[in-house]
């Protein structure tokens, strides 16, 4: 999906998109609503419309299914959406308590170094992992 049609997935919309995505079968209308904890029956239908004309979801007579995936920076791994960059924070976290444990030992100032500029990345990765998260937060 290009930046343009994806500029209508936000708020309440991509709650909705992001909930029924989660999700392993068809859901009704009201459970979308009780479950988002949504006010009433006629803005979740305002947004399903919206996400129908989107082309992201499809109605079943089960209820609503995701028919065009938009994961932007996500894996989806069974029932869960896990950004991307977690793979990379989970690197840098490791490498440097690796190096730390070796600083212990070997202190060098190269070293000292690589773990100033490890501990950088793995901060801007988690933040970026935590931001993410809180996008797709129901």
């Amino acid at each position: 999906m290009t930046p343009a049609e994806y500029e209508g997935l936000y708020g309440t919309r991509k709650k909705i998109y992001y909930y029924i995505l989660r999700q392993r079968k068809p859901v009704p209308l009201k459970k979308i609503q009780r479950d988002l904890n949504l006010s009433s029956p006629s803005l979740v239908q305002y947004h399903l419309k919206k996400l129908l004309e989107e082309g992201l979801v499809k109605e079943t007579q089960e209820g609503y299914v995701v028919s065009k995936v938009v994961l932007s920076d996500y894996v989806r791994i069974s029932n869960h959406l896990i950004p991307v960059s977690a793979f990379f924070a989970s690197f840098f976290i490791t490498a440097l308590m690796l190096l730390l444990t070796f600083l212990y030992k070997y202190p060098l100032a190269s070293e000292i170094f690589s773990a100033i500029v490890i501990s950088i990345s793995a901060v801007l990765f988690a933040q970026d992992v935590i931001r993410k998260y809180k996008e797709i937060k129901l």
